[in-house]
């Protein structure tokens, strides 16, 4: 099998280490499965599982390949700090190796990051009076997140004739419907609740932290200019 990969490449083929490397990483990762249907083991072939046959079709942004997922979200949001960009690698390591309930925590404390770092610079944004008593808010440490983004949402939103159109634009989506998603999954995962999350939700979580960051980040980037 490995082999008839390398006869696929024009040039500079990878190893028969790297092929096989790759093989059962997929193999691991629920995406292909070995066919003992034949009964001698030299017929034997590599098959997409019914997960892998999702993850051809998937779109661009994959988490069922980490290391692209991850490069386009530094691609996209190249000022997101290593504390959120560690906690989105534990995420989309986890779901790649099918631990969904441990893939939402590390989501939910990732999207927290962020959207404490961008609120941190919303509130040097501030006219001096109110910056002050928002940054208190921001830094206690007994105040939940829940209590923090409500406080932000409540600045925010009478200033939004002062952003810029596209980052006005779909924020309410993006910060009431997807921030809030990801922790409801997190506070579900992280607590004994008995709730499960299958492959679909995990994918589509992954994929749409990646957007929320990309809209955090720029907000962040507004305010600190």
């Amino acid at each position: 099998m490995p082999e008839t990969i390398r006869k696929h490449f024009a040039g500079n083929p990878p190893s028969l280490e790297q092929i096989n490397e790759a093989l059962w990483s997929m193999l691991g990762q629920g995406l292909i499965h070995i066919d003992m249907s034949q009964p001698a083991h030299e017929n034997w072939t590599w098959r997409l599982s019914s997960a892998g046959r999702a993850a051809r079709t998937d779109a661009e942004i994959n988490p069922d390949d980490p290391q692209g997922y991850l490069l386009r979200v530094k691609e996209t949001v190249s000022s997101a700090s290593e504390t959120t960009m560690m906690y989105l690698e534990e995420a989309v390591l986890s779901y790649t190796g099918r631990r969904y309930l441990a893939s939402a925590v590390m989501l939910g404390v990732a999207a927290e990051a962020a959207f404490l770092e961008m609120a941190r610079s919303f509130g040097a944004w501030l006219p001096a009076n109110e910056s002050r008593t928002f940054l208190v808010i921001m830094d206690n440490q007994r105040q939940g997140y829940l209590a923090k983004f409500a406080e932000f949402r409540k600045r925010i939103e009478p200033r939004k004739p002062k952003l810029p159109r596209e980052l006005a634009d779909g924020m309410a989506l993006t910060l009431d419907s997807v921030l809030d998603v990801l922790r409801i999954y997190r506070n579900d995962a992280g607590h004994p609740t008995g709730k499960r999350i299958d492959r679909e939700d995990a994918f589509i979580n992954l994929q749409m932290a990646a957007r929320a960051l990309q809209k955090i980040y720029a907000l962040k980037a507004f305010f600190d200019a």
